[in-house]
């Protein structure tokens, strides 16, 4: 099925007289992996996660940015259980997407229930199963979330994710989609208690969806200014003067070597400049270095806010920075 309806959108080439194209999603692929041995009860449910890189032709007017891409990688997986595994599988499922937004600081995703669309495969009793098992999942999670009728997948109804962004804008990112049309399709079996073979049912799930979207909305989200265990530089220290350089490259070693991304500017520009500079690149931590420092051994904080937290030892600083990024705080304080 998935072929009918992605190949619009697919990078097709003809040679020999055969038919390529640049994969497009995964599910079939896992489908025939499971396919190509055979599989007991026990040994359900059954996860296949993959990252590897997938390819749309998304139309130019359409795509946008990280958000909206013809190449992308996907922390898609597929779940293969029995039909009375479904309830705690997705249940888990949730509790991961949960714990992973919160790291990020995406504290209130809402949340939307897709029903069956106008193109779709399977039978009419095979959908309002399917349906009826995620709305009483839904419920008895308690989650809040609103019906978006015709929006499922071809395959499957879906529950998905969405955030919001700095400006307010609404991205979809993590997808859980039950399906029992594909099993049936590629005629998926596993030997049940009794010796007889059953179908397993099957489970789409990406958490953060897109690696390059999840970052695009991240970027947004954070307006750039990350946190210190996520930003790409985060310390950098600022000598006063050139008889403080080779002080402040001893320290940057010493962070480096600790864990730390660590830079020095050691241009001749007046020190108001420099810091005006890094809060303007989004630098968490700014290490201020002069005569009184240098002889102390010590450094002179101040955050991207413009926060200054006065004189403190090398190693305080050093302990202060490790934890921070170590709980993956979303504060520098």
């Amino acid at each position: 099925g998935h072929y009918d309806h992605y190949r619009d959108n697919m990078f097709l080439a003809t040679i020999d007289e055969r038919e390529f194209g640049l994969k497009p999603m995964n599910c079939p692929g896992h489908c025939l992996l499971y396919a190509h041995e055979a599989h007991s009860y026990r040994e359900l449910p059954l996860r296949i996660a993959d990252f590897g890189r997938l390819h749309r032709y998304e139309r130019s007017g359409v795509t946008q940015g990280l958000t909206r891409v013809r190449t992308f990688a996907q922390d898609d997986a597929h779940i293969f259980c029995r039909p009375e595994q479904i309830e705690a599988e997705i249940t888990s499922l949730f509790e991961l997407v949960g714990r992973t937004y919160a790291i990020f600081g995406f504290t209130e995703p809402h949340v939307y229930f897709s029903t069956r669309p106008e193109k779709s495969v399977g039978s009419d009793e095979v959908w309002q199963k399917a349906e009826a098992a995620l709305d009483r999942i839904l419920k008895a999670q308690g989650a809040d979330y609103t019906v978006n009728p015709g929006d499922g997948a071809f395959y499957g109804p879906k529950i998905d994710f969405t955030v919001k962004d700095a400006i307010g804008r609404e991205w979809q990112l993590a997808t859980i989609q039950l399906d029992f049309n594909l099993p049936e399709r590629f005629e998926l079996e596993f030997i049940g208690p009794d010796n007889a073979a059953e179908r397993p049912v099957m489970i789409h799930r990406a958490v953060m969806g897109s690696i390059e979207r999840f970052m695009g909305v991240l970027i947004e989200h954070f307006k750039g200014a990350f946190p210190l265990w996520l930003a790409p530089e985060q310390v950098r220290l600022l000598p006063i003067a050139d008889r403080h350089v080779a002080y402040c490259q001893t320290v940057a070693r010493d962070l480096s070597a600790s864990g730390l991304r660590v830079s020095v500017d050691a241009r001749p520009e007046k020190t108001g400049y420099k810091i005006r500079e890094a809060q303007l690149q989004k630098v968490p931590y700014m290490l201020v270095v002069g005569d009184r420092e240098q002889e102390a051994g010590s450094v002179s904080l101040r955050t991207r806010t413009g926060g200054d937290k006065g004189i403190m030892a090398l190693e305080t600083f050093k302990l202060l920075a490790l934890e921070r990024a170590g709980a993956r705080a979303l504060d520098l304080d």
